[in-house]
């Protein structure tokens, strides 16, 4: 089978699935496993953002939400040349990959045959397993991907029984965005609650939202979880140390009096792929190091520095 991943959740549900040698196409922010940045790029971004400021790429995502812009285009040419049996994409973030609205439009002026045409919109734990699942079935696979699933949440219910006998809950706050400041949504609160942590600014399952500072104050969370979408852990370290000491009250915080303020690796939470298990036992670790102590993927998480 000849497969065309359109955004990098999906690339790392196909590699997971042992399905790398289909995959014949992938987005231009596919980049986990590292083999798959040597597969043909399908999409492209219109606007390059490297190097721009968080109120930078903010702006130029508001704009193009505000005139109805796509921020992505696919290569039809590829795409044809590609032959693909199963084409992967999404409708949950037009920020990260091209719209399915697109990826329909596209096939249709492009291909003279109807491919299989998977189209994910996950909003928790559940949802990501049972995505897992579409795609193995759609790819002939069901059997690898129950497999997979099970050995998921295997995983999911060790922590869980890792943190029952924990107590109270930390309050926890994970950062999505930095200026303007937002926080997370979807599987991550929930990701927060298997990890036995408590995301009380946050709403499970439901969208992010800017946070006012003063929110951030009355919360005072025990513990900060810095994860800004798309960014690698230095970028968030760079984000962290140049804007949250400046916000009035930081170094009155619970989690920055107890030196509990971390750098996730924004690449992953972000996705909606096996990896984001890792996230949940990082969170685990982080919180309770004496009962989880090298359990999260290598390079996930660290510590920041608040010197």
């Amino acid at each position: 089978m000849r497969i065309c991943s359109l955004l990098p959740s999906a690339t790392e549900m196909v590699y997971a699935l042992g399905l790398g040698d289909q995959l014949v196409g992938v987005s231009h922010k596919c980049d986990y496993p590292a083999t798959a940045l040597s597969k043909p790029v399908v999409s492209r971004s219109i606007r390059d953002i490297a190097g721009l400021s968080s109120t930078e790429i903010d702006a130029i995502v508001q704009q193009a939400r505000a005139t109805g812009n796509p921020l992505h285009w696919i290569d039809g040419g590829l795409l044809r040349e590609l032959k693909p049996d199963l084409i992967l994409t999404q409708e949950l973030c037009e920020v990260c990959a091209v719209g399915s609205g697109s990826v329909f439009e596209t096939a249709a002026k492009v291909l003279d045959y109807q491919p299989a045409i998977v189209s994910l919109r996950p909003a928790s734990l559940e949802d990501i397993f049972q995505n897992l699942l579409t795609i193995g079935g759609a790819a002939l696979v069901p059997e690898r991907a129950a497999a997979l699933v099970q050995q998921l949440r295997q995983r999911v219910a060790r922590v869980q029984e890792g943190v029952a006998s924990a107590g109270a809950r930390p309050r926890v706050l994970c950062v999505d965005w930095l200026e303007p400041l937002r926080n997370t949504g979807q599987w991550t609160p929930e990701l927060v609650e298997l990890a036995g942590g408590s995301e009380g600014l946050a709403e499970k399952w439901g969208i992010s939202r800017e946070l006012a500072w003063s929110e951030v104050q009355d919360y005072q969370p025990d513990y900060i979880m810095m994860m800004p979408c798309a960014f690698d852990l230095e970028r968030a370290g760079l984000e962290t140390a140049s804007w949250l000491p400046a916000q009035a009250g930081w170094r009155e915080l619970p989690a920055v009096r107890q030196d509990r303020v971390y750098l996730f690796d924004g690449r992953v939470p972000s996705r909606h792929g096996p990896r984001v298990v890792d996230v949940m036992e990082a969170l685990a670790e982080a919180m309770y190091p004496e009962r989880f102590a090298g359990l999260a993927a290598p390079g996930l998480f660290r510590k920041a520095d608040l010197s």
